[in-house]
């Protein structure tokens, strides 16, 4: 008899899996682990596939984890993709860090290989632990707010144990007598996410006298849903013209709270990335009319140009 799905696994999230099936980023962790068996035997989703990068950074512990992600996949009848990237030679090329590198590897190849259902969904493994950090990590860069991982994004991803621990996902696993890879890489305090989790979240936790972890979770969860709200309330306020442009006429009028609402939803929905505090004051200060500068580069490659009390978001090559 299977174990059951932990208490806090997502269910609307896995009801959709079951429903329609997934490609699951499984990289032979504890994590990816336990989220393929649960979909392929609690579940028994049947139109699932696995996808596995190999990253090429660990030499022979990177293609051990390729041969286990492969054996599981055999073992449970689930088809395995795999794509070998040489990651650090591809961090010296862009001058992307390692960390980032991969990450970027990993997400293109899941949106590369994700047409297994009509709906094309991609179901990935992050935890609750990974969320404190994830909260953590957004509020220290200068992020807008707590913001967090959601259970079902726009994009397709599902996350279905994003209210599950790391430990309760260790228990599960050891409960059934399934092993999986540690990755020794995650030991290292070199990497920013790794100092937070190894470092500063047990500081927290002693200096709290409790664990922290479900507290920064349900506090980001109420942000998300504020910032929804939020979200909702600006689509129906007439912020954009017919074309879809800025209209200055009606923001200007705003309290500079609104007003960097208004910004950020703007800049968001156009699809400009990593949106900081600095990001929406530096558009506020180009809208005014009798503002020096009338255009201002931002993140992505995008330019925010200011003409005929309108603003626009391009590209530098449109």
């Amino acid at each position: 008899m299977c174990s059951p799905l932990p208490r806090n696994f997502h269910s609307f999230a896995g009801i959709l899996i079951a429903k329609s099936g997934a490609l699951v980023g499984l990289s032979g962790g504890r994590d990816s682990v336990a989220l393929l068996l649960m979909l392929k035997q609690v579940l028994q989703c049947n139109n699932l596939a696995a996808c596995h990068i190999n990253h090429c950074i660990r030499g022979e512990e990177s293609d051990a984890d390729e041969q286990f992600c492969a054996d599981l996949c055999k073992r449970l009848d689930v088809p395995f993709i795999c794509k070998r990237v040489d990651v650090p030679a591809l961090a010296r090329k862009t001058g992307l860090s390692l960390e980032e590198a991969a990450r970027k590897v990993r997400y293109q190849t899941f949106f590369e290989n994700r047409k297994l259902s009509a709906e094309g969904y991609i179901a990935l493994a992050h935890h609750a632990d990974d969320q404190a950090e994830t909260v953590l990590f957004n509020m220290a860069r200068g992020a807008s707010g707590p913001r967090a991982m959601r259970p079902i994004d726009e994009r397709g991803i599902m996350r279905p144990l994003l209210n599950v621990t790391r430990q309760e996902i260790t228990d599960w696993l050891l409960a059934r007598g399934e092993t999986w890879r540690d990755d020794s890489t995650n030991a290292l305090t070199d990497v920013t996410r790794n100092r937070l989790r190894h470092e500063v979240l047990p500081l927290l936790n002693d200096a709290m006298g409790r664990d922290v972890t479900p507290i920064l979770c349900r506090g980001a969860n109420l942000f998300q849903e504020t910032h929804d709200a939020l979200d909702e309330a600006l689509t129906e306020l007439p912020i954009k013209d017919p074309q879809g442009r800025l209209y200055l006429p009606f923001v200007l009028q705003k309290s500079e709270a609104l007003r960097k609402a208004i910004i950020h939803h703007y800049l968001r929905s156009h699809g400009v990335p990593d949106i900081k505090e600095s990001t929406v004051l530096a558009v506020d200060v180009i809208l005014p009319p009798n503002a020096t500068h009338s255009r201002i580069c931002l993140p992505g490659g995008f330019l925010a140009i200011r003409h005929h009390k309108r603003l626009e978001l391009r590209l530098p090559e449109e």
